[in-house]
């Protein structure tokens, strides 16, 4: 049996990659998909880990928001091209051993044109797409279960396993959630209450992910408004969790 790998940039889609990741679990089993660097080990080539990982799987996601394209670093330069920037050293290796690349977008993302890209990953603007969208999550998830099936060697794609998944409505206040960080967890379910005004029910595990992260709660709202499009709306949530 194969695997799935998720290839995604935290900065433009990590809570859409985060519950994709869970729900593909849950379909095909959590040995079956692979998502984050975070899991190569300190001191350990991070090229070398990425072209291994990659190398094992059936079949790669290129997750894209509306920051995918032209997110930069602090130097002001476009991070896609950079030789060592770990988005485009997974799907470089995906496309070079012929594994089959799909681009998954979300946030209302656009595919990118091929004079766009590098050279080593123009091939991308050519793979067929897929949009998961907040609205028709469910069965567009359901939809790209389908066509994975094949890759991990599955007539069609089994039921997922019944597990719960987040879900914020926008006038519910979430139960608090327990981390080892020290951040408190009402706080956190504040944030992640004042959050879903603008993204929605991954608000929860988006505000789980970030809080493995931050330190502090201005660090944990920092974080997360990046996930909100709009600036005023990120205005807004932010003088929101001062109060």
């Amino acid at each position: 049996m194969g695997a799935i790998f998720i290839s995604y940039r935290r900065s433009d889609s990590a809570g859409e990659a985060g519950r994709l990741s869970d729900d593909l679990s849950a379909r095909f089993g959590s040995h079956a998909v692979f998502m984050d660097v975070d899991a190569i080990q300190p001191g350990i080539d991070f090229r070398k880990a990425i072209r291994e990982n990659v190398g094992g799987c059936s079949v790669l996601l290129a997750v894209m928001g509306a920051e995918w394209l032209g997110a930069h670093n602090h130097d002001g330069r476009r991070r896609l091209d950079s030789e060592n920037d770990y988005v485009r050293l997974e799907i470089a290796t995906a496309l070079k051993r012929e594994i089959p690349v799909v681009p998954v977008l979300v946030r209302g993302a656009h595919m990118p044109k091929a004079e766009e890209l590098p050279e080593d990953i123009r091939e991308l603007a050519y793979r067929n797409s897929v949009e998961l969208t907040h609205a028709r999550w469910k069965s567009d998830v359901q939809v790209l279960g389908h066509a994975l099936a094949p890759y991990l060697g599955f007539a069609s794609a089994p039921e997922p396993v019944a597990v719960p998944h987040p879900a914020v409505e926008a006038k519910t206040v979430l139960e608090p959630v327990t981390v080892s960080n020290g951040l408190d967890p009402a706080a956190m379910g504040r944030v992640a209450h004042e959050l879903a005004f603008y993204i929605g029910p991954i608000a929860e595990l988006v505000v789980k992910r970030a809080a493995k992260r931050c330190v502090t709660l201005p660090d944990l709202c920092n974080a997360v408004a990046q996930e909100i499009d709009a600036s005023a709306d990120r205005a807004r949530f932010l003088a929101a969790c001062r109060h």
